[in-house]
């Protein structure tokens, strides 16, 4: 169980991936806020969950799949869904871990490359999985009648064989309720046959047009994140972008955060906007150890973890056990709309966790704090890890 738990859910991140660049607007049901997501690992008859937040951590559920990815606690009654994937058959699950009944079911007709939940703030409110496949994404809202897949963008011809590494949506369509709506998903994709390949970062509008922006050909990780304004919840906004690039004069890891344009000329498609701050993440004064990654489901990429939440954007060097974070902020300037001028990237912690870091997420923990959890390959045994929790 333990090497399968450091393996991972196939085509997905174990804790789920960010949700930084999102709308604050988020109701919690559970004990801990959301942001975390557990772990599933499946066989042929029954799938285990792991926890990181619950005692015990681990709980079995009579269903087999051969991957699964959870929501959170979706209302009061504390309803949690798994979407269970069946490859031979081709057909996903809805199970319900409190009743412990399947919900619905949907015979997929293409390849799953990647998938995961979304949070509530990307569609409305409701339960819904994005499911990746070779023609695009496709909004899964299991709960709807009839339980249709949507398709919500396109892959272009640059796409259309890139292996998806990292997927995460951000921004609002200024709409509340059902009708609340993401303005931009962000993906990270490498070559599908070599291991060493570059990882590139894309940007696709989320309004039907399926607009697309390559970041960078040769990005080291990256997210989204909210721009730090006090109407986040309810105005219209493209979500800033977060990059970590390898200066390959200086040998150096570069974070950058930059803004997001539309091009009203060409239709509105997504431009990159103006860099509002950088940082370098300073390796003098750490030790030089590299820690050799487990086997994983996913691979090693990216090689940097991208976690934000509300003011705090983390950086984790994963074959390093590095942890930098940094506090943004940003002034605002109103000119036809709203935009953005300047912003910084102050330092407020780095540590050594002395181990790989398999994956990362970070959620609130109380005012003006958050929590970054991280999970660890043991140092002596890559079949087995632990939960390391950094309050930032």
């Amino acid at each position: 169980a333990a090497a399968a738990i450091i393996r991972g859910p196939p085509a997905a991140r174990h804790f789920g991936g960010n949700r930084g660049g999102l709308a604050s607007v988020h109701t919690n049901f559970g004990i801990k806020p959301d942001g975390v997501g557990p772990i599933a690992i499946s066989g042929p008859d029954k799938s285990l969950v792991f926890f990181s937040d619950r005692d015990p951590p681990g709980r079995t559920y009579p269903i087999g799949a051969s991957g699964a990815v959870l929501s959170d606690i979706m209302d009061e009654n504390y309803s949690e869904y798994m979407c269970c994937f069946l490859a031979r058959e081709k057909r996903m699950i809805i199970f319900e871990l409190t009743r412990k009944t399947v919900v619905v079911e949907l015979q997929m007709k293409t390849k799953l490359n990647f998938w995961r939940y979304l949070p509530p703030e990307a569609h409305g409110g409701e339960l819904a999985f994005v499911l990746i496949t070779p023609i695009g994404g496709f909004y899964w809202k299991p709960l709807e009648n009839p339980p249709r897949p949507r398709q919500v963008w396109k892959r272009s011809a640059e796409l259309e064989s890139k292996k998806v590494i990292t997927y995460e949506e951000g921004g609002s369509n200024g709409q509340s309720g059902a009708d609340a709506r993401s303005t931009v998903a962000l993906l990270l994709v490498s070559s599908p046959v070599s291991s060493d390949a570059n990882v590139e970062a894309y940007c696709i509008s989320m309004d039907g047009e399926s607009s697309q922006l390559l970041v960078s050909d040769d990005v080291q990780g990256a997210a989204l994140c909210r721009p730090p304004t006090p109407d986040a919840s309810s105005a219209y906004f493209l979500p800033f972008v977060v990059t970590v690039q390898n200066n390959y004069e200086t040998s150096q890891l570069v974070l950058t955060v930059e803004d997001l344009t539309q091009d009203s000329s060409n239709g509105k498609s997504l431009v990159r906007g103006v860099t509002l701050a950088s940082a370098i993440l300073d390796l003098t004064d750490v030790s030089n150890e590299s820690f050799a990654p487990p086997p994983m489901s996913m691979g090693s990429s990216p090689e940097v973890l991208v976690c934000c939440n509300q003011d705090f954007i983390v950086a984790v060097i994963r074959s390093r056990g590095l942890v930098f974070a940094y506090d943004f902020t940003a002034d605002l300037m109103e000119s036809d709309g709203q935009t953005t001028n300047s912003g910084n990237l102050s330092l407020v912690g780095k540590h050594e966790l002395g181990r790989y870091v398999v994956d990362a997420a970070i959620r609130p923990n109380g005012d003006n704090q958050v929590e970054l959890v991280t999970l660890l390959r043991e140092s002596n045994d890559s079949k087995d890890g632990r939960i390391a929790t950094i309050i930032i």
